[in-house]
């Protein structure tokens, strides 16, 4: 049975099964000829040769056409060349190793053959993780003595494919069919494979949070100097990791309820005992970031080891900036018996509030184990908000990076920092 008759999918394979997105994006290659000649384009651009291997090029196929196939067993092969072809979500991880033919019972997810000149295989793997790269040799079964296989494969990225069929749909050349086609594929991928989309703006997110989150790292590797420096970290989201002694992290933290979402740029300054004091021998200074579109509030919360405590409200922070820029010298670790002592000091001086549920965790996370001592780490936080629609709105006017830079230089701004040890030069 021909699966790349459309009439023919796979009946007993579900739709986020890999399969299915191979069929569906053959199927897009054969009816679409705008899609067929983007994607050899695209192969054509990737296909690495050594001195004594002929390029490939379409122009060289033409006259005796092609045909497309899927899930073929070990079917016979004998044109003059074999070219291995992977598709998944990142080209990051690199094969070493030369492809050749191996005695392997092989079973490709795609075929396209150009008359006697080309056979390329394809292997679909919608997560590189699982990607065995054995599975681009081709099997020696059926495949002719005299065909040589190229040695190097092509690595093709899905989010490269799928940003190709995007800009395919603005031709004015496009067919009604053709761009009904590749609409239905998008909306396939959305709904099976979010994971692949290309995420160059929230619009194309479409409420997805795992899209959303996709995009909110894309756009810091955008930003940073160092693309290795964005992390994540679970149950907050995704930032990118600073050199500097003041502030370990600066997150862009995506807030979503079932009413709302929005971007929060965060910035912890003085979040450990040693950054607190590197903060505020620094005379951090906040006038310059004026309300509404800033939010600036105390932090101070109490430690042990790596672990976070419990956290304290206050509520002026131009006086509990002033009492810690004046008072560096006693942010340092209290002995047990101390620490009751020293949280009332700040209560009496106004730089903490201690209300009865403080006072519970305070009893339940310290008083009633065997801690025997308390870091002391008074934070500072520092917010801007984005409307999730006026991020979105930026992100489409290619607009959203710059202003995430200028905000994050404007919150570095208060300890003094230097953004060129982070930011591009955009």
């Amino acid at each position: 049975m021909n699966r790349l008759n459309y009439f023919n999918p796979y009946q007993s394979k579900s739709g986020h099964h890999e399969d299915q997105l191979t069929r569906a994006y053959l199927v897009i290659l054969k009816h679409s000829s705008h899609a067929f000649f983007t994607f050899f384009e695209y192969c054509r651009s990737k296909h690495a040769t050594t001195s004594d291997e002929k390029r490939i090029s379409i122009n060289n196929y033409l006259e005796q056409g092609w045909e497309i196939e899927t899930q073929k067993g070990n079917p016979e092969i004998n044109t003059d060349y074999l070219l291995s072809v992977l598709i998944t979500d990142s080209t990051e991880r690199t094969n070493d190793t030369a492809i050749q033919s191996s005695e392997r019972n092989a079973r490709y997810d795609g075929i396209m053959t150009f008359g006697s000149n080309l056979t390329m295989v394809i292997e679909n793997k919608p997560r590189s993780g699982n990607v065995w790269f054995g599975q681009l040799n081709p099997s020696r079964q059926n495949l002719a003595e005299d065909t040589i296989v190229y040695s190097s494969p092509i690595m093709l990225e899905w989010k490269q494919i799928i940003k190709q069929l995007n800009h395919l749909l603005a031709l004015p050349t496009m067919s009604g069919n053709e761009r009904i086609l590749i609409e239905d594929f998008l909306s396939f991928v959305d709904e099976n494979f979010p994971h692949l989309n290309p995420y160059d703006s929230f619009h194309q997110c479409k409420g997805n949070a795992e899209l959303i989150n996709r995009r909110v790292s894309n756009l810091l590797k955008s930003i940073a100097l160092d693309e290795s420096k964005i992390k994540y970290h679970r149950g907050w989201g995704y930032y990118l990791e600073t050199p500097y002694r003041e502030i370990q992290q600066v997150g862009l933290i995506v807030n979503q309820d079932e009413k709302e979402c929005c971007l929060e740029l965060s910035f912890y300054f003085g979040d450990t005992q040693q950054q607190a004091i590197a903060f505020y021998n620094a005379s951090p200074d906040i006038s310059h970031l004026k309300e509404p579109d800033w939010y600036c509030h105390p932090n101070f919360h109490v430690s042990f080891m790596t672990s976070n405590l419990v956290w304290f409200k206050s509520e002026n922070s131009e006086h509990y900036l002033k009492f810690w820029k004046n008072n560096v010298e006693i942010i340092c670790q209290q002995k047990r018996e101390d620490v009751p002592k020293y949280l009332k000091w700040l209560v009496d001086e106004e730089v903490i509030g201690m209300t009865k549920e403080v006072e519970e965790q305070l009893k339940e996370k310290f008083y009633e184990t065997a801690m025997q001592t308390l870091n002391m780490c008074p934070g500072f936080g520092v917010l801007y908000t984005f409307n999730y629609a006026d991020a979105e709105k930026l992100d489409k006017d290619g607009k959203l990076k710059f202003v995430l830079v200028e905000k994050i230089k404007e919150a570095l701004k208060v300890p003094g920092l230097d953004a060129d040890k982070l930011l591009k030069k955009l």
